[in-house]
């Protein structure tokens, strides 16, 4: 074998380099083919992401659901359906960009998806129970609009007359303004606001009437008491003598003879009226027998004319004395006096300190008819209160 001057064989040289070129094109193959793999796993990767499902159209979706519920007003008639709804767009969401924070290939948008659909369904749901809630309150408020301007009735029928308590009255006149309000609420389409107002006349109406109903039957316990009183003076004046008798709840004051009423006067009295008279300053109009021992004219009176009775009697005094020892009234109190029938009536109220207030024209008729000595009998009714109230139900 014949070797070259540096000593390798024949052709080395050239097989040296041919295997050279032949490893870097192996390698550039190498190079190509992984290249291609990985072109081909990032396109079907890009296939595979491309055909997964996003949330997009699903939320969307959604907010449109939640949007039209509140519409509706779901928030305030389906509440609890529409917190939910609200809940869950809110969880799809979150699910959502966390997933975005994943490699893509990673990612899983299932449960945002579940959670937007649930939360489509739910407002859906919240919206059709809202809009039936609705119309049921409209009507339901429409209607409750006529019981309770019934009852606000009732109270200025029975009620307003009688010498309430300030605290009844202030609640009576919210009532009133409460159902105003709430019919303006009404109107407008405020129906969740014309509710609760609604319901507030409803409180005050309830407390009113319920107040002032307690305050005439209990007045009426002392009807049996009233009519022998009446029937007692209507006899004594069967004989022709001339007796008064006055009615406070209908505020009129008669002149009875021979058992039949000549005559009869529009009266005002104390502005506790309805209370039983006890003491000095209690502005009550006394119940029971009287006499008078007194008439006055303009010069010995405050009013047009004046008949002064001779309260207290004996049993006023005997009572006093009773409700002083039981400890119903200081001991500095006194028993009062000066109860008249006098002039400067008509005010249409009641505003003595519990006298019998009539009009100048009036007294001057009375003094005409009676002077001292005619009996005056006083009594809170003639008429039973299922009359009086004319068989209503309150």
């Amino acid at each position: 074998m014949n070797y070259n001057t540096r000593g390798f064989p024949p052709g080395y040289f050239f097989n040296t380099e041919m295997m050279v070129l032949s490893k870097q094109k192996r390698i550039r193959w190498i190079g190509i083919g992984l290249l291609s793999v990985i072109f081909v796993g990032i396109t079907i990767s890009v296939i595979i992401v491309s055909q997964r499902k996003v949330p997009t159209d699903d939320l969307r979706l959604a907010r449109e659901a939640l949007s039209g519920a509140k519409e509706a007003e779901a928030n305030i008639y389906s509440e609890k359906m529409f917190r939910e709804a609200s809940q869950m767009y809110d969880s799809a969401m979150v699910n959502w960009a966390r997933q975005n924070r994943r490699f893509i290939l990673f990612r899983d948008y299932g449960r945002a998806i579940t959670f937007a659909g649930r939360a489509k369904k739910r407002a859906d749901e919240a919206e059709e129970e809202s809009i039936k809630k609705s119309s049921t309150l409209n009507k339901d408020i429409e209607s409750s609009f006529v019981s309770l301007a019934k009852k606000i009735e009732l109270y200025n029928k029975l009620f307003k007359s009688l010498p309430i308590s300030r605290s009844v009255f202030d609640a009576h006149n919210k009532s009133k303004m409460f159902l105003s309000e709430s019919k303006i609420a009404h109107d407008n389409g405020k129906l969740n606001d014309a509710d609760i107002l609604f319901k507030k006349a409803e409180i005050y109406t309830n407390h009113a009437n319920s107040a002032a109903s307690k305050m005439l039957r209990d007045y009426f316990n002392d009807y049996a008491n009233w009519s022998r009183l009446a029937n007692d003076a209507i006899a004594a004046s069967r004989g022709g003598n001339k007796v008064i008798l006055v009615d406070k709840v209908a505020h009129i004051l008669y002149v009875y003879q021979s058992g039949k009423a000549i005559r009869s006067f529009q009266a005002e009295f104390g502005s506790n009226w309805m209370a039983h008279k006890e003491r000095n300053g209690d502005r009550a109009t006394p119940e029971g027998n009287y006499h008078i021992c007194n008439e006055k004219n303009r010069g010995n009176s405050a009013y047009h004319k004046a008949l002064l009775l001779d309260y207290p009697n004996a049993e006023d005094r005997r009572m006093f004395a009773q409700n002083k020892r039981n400890g119903l009234i200081s001991r500095g109190a006194g028993i009062g006096n000066l109860i008249e029938i006098h002039g400067n009536g008509g005010k249409g109220f009641d505003w003595t300190s519990g006298c019998v207030g009539l009009r100048d024209n009036d007294i001057d008729d009375l003094c005409r008819l009676v002077g001292p000595g005619t009996r005056v009998t006083i009594v809170g009714s003639l008429q039973p209160l299922p009359v009086i109230t004319s068989g209503t139900d309150f």
